[in-house]
């Protein structure tokens, strides 16, 4: 439970702090204008930041490895290193979201593409 504590607060002071994506270790850029940051804190453990309004209810998946760099993953035949999962309303009682994909990086900034590229159902 300390361990989480202290996790938390430097998580919170580097990015109340104004230190921000400066001192994460990969950052992703959404087109909606919303970043998520992770932080490698050593021993295994990763943190991450999602600055949102949370409102659309909206999925954002950022993929790394135990370094905290970014690291492709598949989303049923999309692959991507950051996938933004945009809701898009119900159709036929499931969640329909329009995907959209970062497929390449630099310097460990991986900006998501603003152009669709299918659909996923929940």
């Amino acid at each position: 439970m300390r361990t989480r504590l202290l996790i938390g607060l430097i998580v919170a002071l580097c990015f109340f702090g104004g230190v921000g994506s400066a001192a994460a270790d990969s950052t992703v850029n959404y087109p909606d204008g919303s970043v998520s940051l992770a932080f490698n804190l050593g021993g295994g453990t990763i943190a991450f930041v999602f600055e949102n309004d949370l409102n659309p209810p909206d999925i954002f998946i950022h993929a790394v490895n135990a370094f905290a760099n970014l690291q492709q993953v598949s989303l049923q035949s999309f692959n991507g290193f950051a996938f933004f999962l945009s809701f898009e309303g119900f159709n036929q009682g499931f969640r329909q979201y329009g995907v959209y994909a970062c497929t390449g990086f630099s310097n460990q900034t991986c900006n998501v593409s603003g152009t669709r590229r299918g659909t996923f159902f929940l």
